[in-house]
C-alpha cells in the first residue's frame, strides 16, 4: 500500500493514522468500504493532508472501490496536489485509468 507516490510507507500500519474510509480504500477492502459508506461516512472524506478516499484508492489499483466511491458520490475532480485519475496515471494503473476517463 502506497500512501501517496511521495511518501514512505510506515513499516507499522499503526503509525498510518488514516481515516477509516482512506485506509480501507488504500487497501482495496470493498467489504469495508461499503460498511463505513452504509453507515453515513461522506465518500470525499480525506486524511489530515487532504488525501482523498477516492486518490487512495486510484492510486493502489483498487478499481472496484474506486467505482463504488464514485457511485456514492465521491468527487472525481477533487484535486489536493493531483486528482485521483492523476495517481492512477502516475502508478500506472491502467483499468482505473480507463474507467476515470470515462466519466
Amino acid at each position: 500500500m502506497k500512501l501517496n507516490s511521495f511518501a514512505p510507507l510506515p513499516e507499522d500500519d499503526d503509525e498510518l493514522h488514516l481515516p477509516e474510509l482512506v485506509y480501507w480504500a488504500s487497501l482495496g477492502d470493498l467489504e469495508q468500504v461499503e460498511k463505513l459508506l452504509a453507515e453515513g461516512i461522506n465518500p470525499n472524506q480525506t486524511d489530515d493532508e487532504g488525501y482523498s478516499a477516492l486518490q487512495a484508492a486510484a492510486e493502489n489499483d483498487n478499481l472496484a472501490v474506486v467505482k463504488l466511491l464514485v457511485s456514492k458520490g465521491a468527487n472525481i475532480a477533487y484535486k489536493s496536489e493531483y486528482t485521483a485519475l492523476q495517481l492512477a496515471e502516475m502508478a500506472e494503473n491502467h483499468d482505473v485509468v480507463v474507467y476515470l476517463k470515462s466519466l
